[in-house]
């Protein structure tokens, strides 16, 4: 278990990430803004992302669209497109992402595991 409000931080120098959880398909962070900060213009090559904004209100650039996202609002963007997150208000702006790998989805299934070593021990046994 995860306590989220133990986990904000916030630096008046630049935004503070703090890494939820990360496996093979899924990464999740927590990203804690004060008024003014931002994230870049960017995008994930094969990666789906969702945001869901914990506190405060951020804006959001996707594809040239703009969204505002209030607390409790959550938005999804498929791979490759274009976005960006800024808190430009008076108040800390706090959001949680998961991006998932695309091949998840694609295949209905998770990536297929790495060969096994035939030198290590088998765990059925």
């Amino acid at each position: 278990m995860l306590d989220l409000n133990a986990l904000k931080e916030f630096s008046a120098d630049k935004r503070v990430r703090k890494l939820l959880f990360k496996t093979g398909q899924l990464i999740s962070e927590m990203v804690c803004y004060e008024p003014g900060q931002s994230t870049v213009a960017h995008q994930h090559p094969r990666q789906d992302e969702t945001f869901f904004v914990l506190d405060g209100c951020v804006h959001m650039n996707v594809c040239g669209i703009e969204h505002v996202l209030p607390a409790g609002s959550a938005l999804s963007i498929k791979s490759g497109i274009l976005h960006d997150v800024r808190n430009p208000g008076t108040e800390r702006s706090v959001i949680v992402f998961v991006k998932a790998d695309t091949a998840v989805f694609a295949t209905g299934a998770p990536p297929l595991p790495r060969k096994a070593d035939p030198a290590a021990p088998n765990p059925r046994l």
